[in-house]
């Protein structure tokens, strides 16, 4: 790479014919390749297909038969998570009035060639959670956030189910598990349905067909969330706390200033990358700013699609879809989906056509129907369904050319169309296009129209832009243009608002737009822009902007606008005035193209790892390993109805270019009319020596709401969180290995009416493990947690403690003996939980193992001595385990004789 500072590869091509080696993606799929050479640009699509590997299993069969002698004071079970032997709960029977019961569980992962053609990935596990998460993956904020060593995590088959398969065809394959429905494809922007399920999908694909069919059983609905993007990172508040964990799809949405309902830009962004989401309060915090305009003045929302367990019966939600390719220049599609849920009903219906009318000329046609069903009850016991049909439908024209640009498109939905995923919201009518034209070198005409109507209270607006520009000596260039504009009635902003402009209006004015060089810095411009009525000097735009380009990895830009209009530059009129300033960063780097080389820290983390702990996104290279990340907006609209004024600014840094530390640290702060924040966020992650990591994140954030009437809830948000991890490797000897972890929380909300919340947490934890010799092995945990609550004026104050430890020994080459103590205590010591359990091992043969214990729990409470009971009883387990030697058809791999130990703590010294 002769430029390591710029994304992507950059280096010489001879002869017009370069080779470079791709490293292949974790699963399957299509990938993007672009190509650039200064204004001469190609991309092409590659399908990366499954790799046929062999065949591999490990898994782990096990069966237990407790028989428990219960005193007469009463009895109770064990603990689900109590530290000795975890129970089997999924395939268990009890008997005898609880004095015996019995258990089995099967766990298994399989992944390799099978049939000679096919991929086949399985899993399995009897005692799985089966509502965890969807698409489970790394979880950075749960157990300790850090390990101390460079190991990758993924999953291979995400299921919140307790069985996952999938096989693989080429481009085909079948699945059950977790996916999501929607379809990045162009010829589907009306009838793109766009869920995270749990169910059964197939998707079959080749030259000609690419073929969908997916099915859920379930009881989830799905929640969708929009909010105004105030120029800071958040943190952002869902409707909803209690969403299905990673179920959510989160998009940064810009939409055309003159036409609302039209979405220009639709970004999707990466959990951990991208933002953090707390699952317990709901809220999401990005890694860098989103600003609330683009570098044209654009509106930017954040939009949230994400399923939420309305519980009851589980109901079936369906779809099938099509794409066919009739000739190399036709395509047809189609689309049906069926969601029965009982309160909620959806039924969809798609059809699209793709045409090639030459060489980078297209047309695309769509029309999608919706009918939903919603129950409801008006009075007790008396229920309403309310039936909606809507129709919509778009067409579109593409073309790009050498001399001529052009994009046209023309879109309707009825009043009642409700798909939420669809590009159009509902009851619009939106027309518009733009078109340019190339006269020669220096000369190129252009022209832009638009009508934008609301289908429910008639109002439209019309209008269209006509200008040309022309290229002068020294990078100057020059455009002069005229542009009209007719509204019949209020036009709303934003979709579904009830404030606009104050009358009807026809405008009719000129522009000018002079853009060049700033002399004595290069790869810098600045332009000025003037626009103003023919009839009325009142309604006028003046702006001014510069940009600096940051060598090809994006570019630095600062705006200013004063407009007398609040709903772009065909809605001027003399009522209404506004003043924006944006300052920020647009960077061309391609999506998920990001290199976690640079977040690497050397032997202690890998560099997802260290990105989704100390990342930030979108920033300014200042020099090999120092970025800068810079914005400033302001809005002020000081006259007209439904004014609004904000100020943001941000600023981060980024330190990456010691390989044994990396450290991150932002400020952001936003006065607005409705409330004013302040975000600030420190990170380090750091190898202090050869054994030693060490991690420090420190989140602060303070919220304030303003009561904008009489009556109205005012006050403030507060919330700080310290996180401190520490991990030991004994990378010499491996004798000693810990991992430890100090979380502060902080809390204090009085945004609520007649709440008053405040609360601090505390949180240490120390996880080790210790093998002095071969035959034994020793483990510990150690935890404490306190809480100071002191809400609503009352006071109290709760500490936890727990103390465990375990000891393996391993007495000769097929027997084993282990012993468990553990302590749980809280309130002072007046209420304790304790236990202890021996277990003796014997390995019947190569991976199967019969074990023999007896267990000890007791629970007492000083102020409740009814409820004090001892719980004792004998166990006997029995394992079988398989991993990759199964079907090995090498030389076998000679075992050591170890056996699968009892318990649910993982050893720390295993690596993965």
């Amino acid at each position: 790479d002769l430029n390591p500072n710029e994304p992507g590869l950059q280096t010489f091509v001879e002869g017009g014919r370069a080779e470079f080696q791709l490293i292949p993606p974790s699963e399957p799929g299509q990938a993007q390749i672009k190509v650039s050479s200064g204004d001469v640009k190609g991309e092409a699509k590659l399908d990366f297909l499954p790799d046929l590997r062999d065949l591999i299993a490990v898994g782990v069969i096990e069966g237990v038969l407790n028989l428990r002698k219960l005193d007469a004071r009463g009895f109770a079970p064990a603990r689900a998570q109590d530290g000795f032997e975890q129970e089997i709960t999924h395939i268990a029977r009890t008997w005898g009035n609880g004095e015996r019961d019995a258990g089995a569980r099967a766990a298994m992962f399989l992944k390799g060639k099978v049939l000679g053609e096919y991929l086949l990935t399985m899993a399995y596990d009897s005692d799985k959670n089966t509502r965890e998460r969807l698409f489970r993956d790394i979880q950075p904020d749960e157990f300790y956030p850090v390990y101390g060593d460079s190991s990758v995590r993924a999953y291979d088959a995400q299921s919140t189910g307790r069985f996952y398969v999938r096989v693989d065809n080429k481009k085909s394959y079948l699945l059950y598990g977790d996916y999501n429905t929607s379809q990045a494809t162009s010829a589907r922007k009306l009838s793109n349905y766009s869920r995270s399920l749990t169910g059964v999908k197939q998707h079959y694909e080749n030259s000609r067909i690419s073929a969908n069919f997916f099915a859920s059983r379930d009881s989830t609905r799905q929640i969708i969330d929009e909010f105004a993007a105030n120029g800071t990172s958040g943190p952002f508040a869902l409707t909803r706390s209690s969403g299905l964990i990673n179920s959510e799809k989160i998009e940064i949405l810009t939409r055309d200033r003159n036409q609302l309902a039209v979405i220009v830009r639709a970004q999707p962004l990466a959990r951990f990358v991208d933002y953090e989401l707390e699952p317990l309060t709901g809220r999401i915090l990005f890694k860098s700013p989103i600003a609330s305009l683009d570098e044209n003045l654009n509106p930017i929302s954040i939009r949230i699609t994400y399923e939420i367990d309305q519980g009851g019966e589980q109901f079936w939600v369906t779809s099938a879809d099509a794409q066919v390719k009739i000739t190399d220049g036709i395509e047809v599609g189609a689309v049906v989906v069926d969601d029965r849920n009982p309160m909620d009903k959806f039924r969809m219906l798609g059809i699209n056509a793709i045409a090639k009318l030459a060489d980078k000329t297209f047309l695309v046609a769509e029309v999608a129907r919706t009918h939903r069903e919603v129950f409801a009850t008006v009075l007790p016991d008396t229920p309403f369904q309310g039936e909606k049909t809507g129709v919509a439908k778009r067409l579109e024209f593409r073309h790009s050319g050498t001399d001529m640009e052009a994009h046209l498109y023309v879109g309707r939905s009825d009043a009642n169309f409700d798909n939420p995923s669809a590009s159009l919201n509902r009851g619009r009518q939106e027309v518009g296009g733009k078109i340019t034209y190339r006269i020669d070198e220096k000369t190129r005409v252009k022209g832009e129209l638009l009508r934008t109507e609301d289908i429910v209270s008639g109002g439209r607006r019309d209008g269209i832009l006509l200008a040309a520009e022309r290229t002068l000596g020294n990078g100057f260039r020059v455009e002069a243009g005229v542009r009209h504009a007719n509204e019949s009635q209020t036009v709303s902003p934003t979709p579904g608002a009830s404030t606009g402009a104050a009358v009807p209006h026809d405008v009719t004015a000129v522009r000018a737009r002079v853009t060049g060089e700033l002399p004595g810095v290069a790869d810098a411009t600045a332009y000025l822009e003037a626009e103003v009525d023919v009839r009325d000097s009142a309604r006028k735009i003046a702006a001014i902007g510069a940009d600096y380009r940051l060598g090809t990895a994006g570019r630095l830009y600062a705006r200013h606008e004063f407009i007398s209009s609040l709903t772009g530059p065909y809605g001027l009129n003399t009522q209404q005035r506004q003043n924006s300033t944006v300052v920020g960063i647009n960077t061309d780097y391609m999506k998920d193209g990001n290199l976690f080389s640079e977040y690497r820290v050397r032997d202690a983390m890998s560099g997802g790892d260290a990105e989704a702990a100390i990342g930030l996104r979108n920033l300014w290279t200042l020099s090999e390993g120092l970025k800068l990340q810079t914005g400033f907006e302001r809005v002020h609209a000081f006259s007209g109805t439904g004014s609004s004024e904000a100020t943001a600014v941000t600023l981060g840094v980024e330190y990456t270019a010691n390989p044994l530390w990396k450290g991150s640290s932002r400020f952001e702060v936003r006065s607005g009319q409705n409330s004013d924040s302040i975000l600030a966020t420190v990170a380090a992650a750091a190898k202090l020596s050869r054994d030693w990591t060490f991690l420090l994140r420190n989140t602060y954030s303070l919220v304030k709401n303003k009561a904008q009437n009489a009556g109205e809830q005012a006050g403030e948000n507060e919330q700080d969180r310290l996180q401190v991890g520490l991990a030991y490797r004994d990378t010499e000897t491996d004798v000693w290995n810990a991992l430890g972890r100090i979380e502060h929380r902080a809390v204090a909300d009085t945004t609520q009416p007649g709440i008053e919340l405040k609360r601090t947490i505390e949180l240490i934890s120390i996880h080790a493990n210790w093998q002095p010799r071969r035959p034994f092995t020793f483990s510990a945990r150690l935890a404490a947690k306190w809480v100071n609550e002191k809400s609503n004026g009352l006071r109290s104050k709760n500490g936890t403690q727990l103390v465990s430890g375990r000891a393996i020994w391993d007495i000769a080459p097929r027997w084993d003996a282990s012993v468990n103590a553990s302590m749980l205590f809280g309130n002072g010591a007046k209420s304790k939980y304790y236990g202890v359990g021996v277990e003796l091992g014997f390995m019947v043969m190569d991976n199967l193992w019969v074990s023999a214990g007896y267990n000890f729990f007791g629970y007492r409470d000083e102020d409740l001595t009814a409820g004090e009971y001892t719980n004792k009883g004998v166990f006997l387990r029995l394992r079988y385990k398989f991993d990759e030697d199964l079907f090995a058809t090498g030389k076998p791999v000679a075992h050591s004789g170890a056996s699968p130990k009892a318990g649910n703590e993982p050893t720390v010294s295993e690596r993965p």
